[in-house]
């Protein structure tokens, strides 16, 4: 379980997080919403230790890793996987180089082994065959596609994503939240799915969690949210489905 207790964090004048609680169950996938400055990808930042906060705590399996030093969060590290908003490929480094970088830097694998699993995991994201290709010759959906496929090739525990399907046409956005959800069901990981993406949340969502101010705001089922009569949340979605 990942628990979040009074989380609070400014930067200087600005106040991101004003006491966010919140839990995340073992196997669920979480979508965390809200419009945008509201500090949904600060929060998720918090969550891997990228940011301290000012206050409060992130218990990781029982352990608060905002009282880590930098070996114990680099230990805890190894049970995330993150997608980055901008996929965050290296330009200069192939496919298969991108994905095995993490089990190259962290692991004795062989260069055998380490081709076997970069080999799996692109065919996990529906991309076999592409090990060889760069960065600039990938698509923005085949990007993230790969960025996945890195962020699962350490087996972990827990995906975070960042917007993932910022800057992808509907179709492709509609094949990503479907990878997702395939992912998380094949795999049985713990996903928080930060996005301004309202269709994400029927796609993939178990839960869904609404940040507003720099708090949660709403925490429920999807059916929960849409059935909801308050107005603020209202407003929201109807502002970004016109489908409700």
């Amino acid at each position: 379980m990942i628990d979040i207790k009074n989380l609070k964090k400014k930067f200087g004048d600005n106040e991101v997080l004003k006491g966010v609680d919140l839990k995340i169950d073992n196997g669920v996938t979480l979508v965390i919403i809200g419009r945008s400055g509201c500090g949904k990808s600060v929060m998720l930042k918090h969550i891997i230790g990228l940011l301290k906060p000012d206050e409060g705590s992130v218990m990781i399996e029982g352990k608060d890793i905002t009282k880590m030093n930098e070996k114990e969060l680099f230990e805890i590290r190894k049970k995330f996987g993150f997608l980055f908003q901008g996929a965050a490929l290296f330009d200069s480094m192939n496919v298969e180089e991108n994905i095995g970088l993490a089990l190259k830097e962290n692991t004795l694998m062989s260069v055998k082994e380490i081709a076997d699993i970069v080999a799996e995991k692109l065919e996990d994201v529906g991309l076999p065959g592409i090990q060889k290709m760069k960065p600039s010759d990938l698509s923005g959906g085949m990007k993230k596609r790969v960025s996945l496929a890195r962020s699962l090739a350490t087996n972990p525990e827990y995906i975070l994503y960042d917007e993932p399907t910022t800057g992808l046409d509907p179709v492709m956005s509609d094949q990503i939240d479907d990878l997702i959800k395939d992912l998380s069901d094949k795999f049985k990981v713990t996903s928080i799915v930060v996005t301004h993406d309202i269709f994400s949340v029927y796609d993939v969502a178990d839960r869904v969690a609404m940040m507003h101010e720099g708090k949660i705001y709403f925490e429920g089922t999807p059916k929960e949210l849409t059935e909801t009569d308050d107005v603020l949340i209202r407003d929201f979605l109807n502002r970004t489905d016109k489908r409700i």
